[in-house]
Parts: structure tokens; sequence; C-alpha cells
């Protein structure tokens, strides 16, 4: 994938050559190293993030800069929303797809849906949402020639990625059924307002009151999941509300099976070590580690998120661990229908 990898705090001009690609992955306080990148005559793609990670640790400044080896040829959809049937030959023959989205778009699950339709079904996906905490959208996707929203960005690989999946949140209230919903608007459950069931949930468990202001300091420790014909539950966050509709990162169906959730450190922490060591057996060898977790797992760890990292990288082991801190998280292991998570750890080792 790269020739070389570092992490730098400000933009400086002796880091790049004028004859290689660079992917860099931005944070949202450093985001304006776009504009200085802008002025370089380089060829560059990346995006901005909440967070990048390097290392052991997470950073909310700097960037990741990755020399890309010669073959690699990122690209970017301008606009998820028009028909991406003319980047099927772009990603011929890859076996691994690096595949970041606006992640406040809302027609996020309809790109995947289509782009899904033109990969071979060997390839693997990794990536996740771009975009900032503020939650209002902004063009985040970015290469030389501009930065753009409601945009994809792909990093088509030879590198054959594994790739694990899992959450740690637990059932706590349900079924329940969403009984109305538009994208990535619930607004009924069971028939009643979305907000009136959830609250009444959430507050009884957390023996806390909503108020104006504090819903999504609430909301960041009770997500909704949505259960799978498979017995799988892919996890919604919802990140605001207006008035009695929850606003969710990513499309919920209607009539869809769904659950209130509720998480504990432990078992968050817990749930990134066991992906990370499943995978870390079955590879041979492991020239990198690529980690792609949720912002709100960040914001409800804590302090105590550093230890997810460490459990990822599994403390002893010297390969090189790097990753972006998302606004949703994108995965397929080649066995499933790509799917779009949020809340959720999703591991890459190349």
């Amino acid at each position: 994938m790269y020739s070389d990898i570092f992490y730098i705090k400000d933009i400086k001009k002796n880091v790049f050559d004028n004859e290689s690609k660079y992917l860099i992955f931005i944070a949202e306080d450093s985001k304006e190293m776009f504009n200085e990148l802008e002025r370089m005559d380089i060829k560059f793609y990346g995006a901005i993030f909440p967070q990048i990670i390097f290392d052991k640790q997470n950073y909310t400044n700097g960037a990741i800069i990755f020399k890309l080896k010669e073959y690699v040829e990122p690209f970017i959809i301008e606009n998820i929303k028009d028909d991406i049937t003319q980047f099927k030959t772009n990603i011929t023959g890859a076996n691994s797809l690096i595949t970041i989205v606006d992640g406040l778009s809302d027609v996020i699950d309809y790109f995947l849906e289509e782009f899904y339709e033109i990969i071979d079904s060997t390839t693997k996906i990794i990536g996740g949402g771009a975009g900032l905490l503020t939650l209002k959208q902004e063009p985040v996707i970015f290469s030389n020639d501009g930065i753009y929203e409601d945009s994809a960005l792909i990093i088509p690989l030879k590198d054959n990625i594994e790739i694990g999946v899992q959450h740690g949140w637990e059932k706590i209230y349900g079924p329940l059924v969403s009984t109305y919903t538009q994208k990535n608007i619930l607004k009924t459950i069971d028939y009643e307002n979305a907000f009136e069931v959830y609250k009444e949930i959430v507050e009884k468990d957390s023996n806390q009151k909503f108020t104006e202001d504090n819903f999504f300091d609430i909301s960041k420790k009770y997500p909704i999941g949505i259960e799978k014909i498979n017995g799988e539950v892919i996890v919604r966050d919802p990140i605001a509300r207006d008035g009695n509709d929850l606003i969710l990162v990513g499309q919920m169906d209607q009539n869809s099976v769904i659950y209130i959730l509720k998480g504990e450190s432990d078992k968050l922490i817990q749930s990134a070590s066991k992906v990370s060591k499943s995978l870390m057996q079955d590879k041979k060898e492991i020239e990198y580690i690529f980690l792609v977790d949720c912002i709100s797992r960040v914001l409800f760890l804590e302090d105590k998120f550093e230890e997810e990292i460490q459990a990822v990288k599994n403390s002893d082991n010297d390969t090189q661990l790097f990753g972006i801190l998302t606004l949703g998280e994108i995965a397929n292991n080649s066995k499933t229908y790509i799917e779009f998570y949020n809340k959720t750890c999703v591991v890459g080792i190349g």
C-alpha cells in the first residue's frame, strides 16, 4: 500500500516530493492543512476526520501521510448520488478497497448498494465516514483538484486485507419495530413518536433526564440496534433529535426489528481485542493494522480509549498501526453484504 508513513503536526514541504502520490488523513482541528496542501505542487488524495490514530495514540490535530506505492491509483467519486458504473474499470483487479465516504451524506446506503454491484465478489472493503464533530455537513474529501461533499474516495489495493468487525454493545430493551422512517430519520417506533419511546426507555435505565441541550451526552451511551435476518445486530447512532424524530448516522429501513442497546467500557474494549486477536491468528505475516473506529466510541470511553487501541495492537506487537475515527464504519469480508456500521470497531490486517 505505502512505501513510507508518518504523522505530522504541521505541513512541511521537505516531507513531500513532486514524483510521488500521497494519501493524507487529516484530523478535524487541523482541517486548514488542506489549504496549505493545495498550494503545493504535489499529487495527493485524502479526507478530514474527527480524529486520527497513529501507533498507540489518537489525535485531534495533525495528519497521517502515506507515500503510496507506484501501483496505487486512488480516485474520487465527486457525487455519490450519480451513476457510478463508470468507475468499474478503476477497481478491476483490486483485492481490497479502502472506501471513504462523506459521513453526513443522506445517500450513503444507496451508494454502498450501487458500489457493491460493481465490485468483484471476492474484493474486501474497509473504510468509514469522513466529517466533523460539529455534525454540520461540509466538504471533507479532497485531492489536489479540489475538496468535495456527498463524495467518496476509493483506494484500490493489491493487498489482501483481512477484516473483522465487533461492537460490544448489548440489548437492554426490545424487540421493537421502526414503523416509520425516512432515510436516516427514525420517526415512529411501534407507531409512537420515536423520541418519546426512546426517552422513556433511556431515562428509566440511566436515571437521567433529557433536556434541550444534553441529548448527545445521554444518547452516546444508548445506541439503537437493527437485527438482521442472520441475527447480527447493526448499530445505529442517534446523534440528534428534531422534535419527536431521531436523527441517525446511516439509514434505517422501515419495519426493521430494533433494540435499545447499552455499553460497558470493558465489554467494548474486549470486543476490540477479540476481533484483532482472531485476525492475527489467521495471518502469518502482518505488515500493518488499519483501525477504523467510531468517534462516538472515543466520546463514550474517554480516557479508556487508549486501552482500546492497545487491545487492537495487542500490546507487544511491533506492527505499524494507523487508523481513522469516523462518522460510521464500512466493512465487508467478501462473505457478507457490505454494511455501514455505527459505534463499531473495524480492524483490517494487511
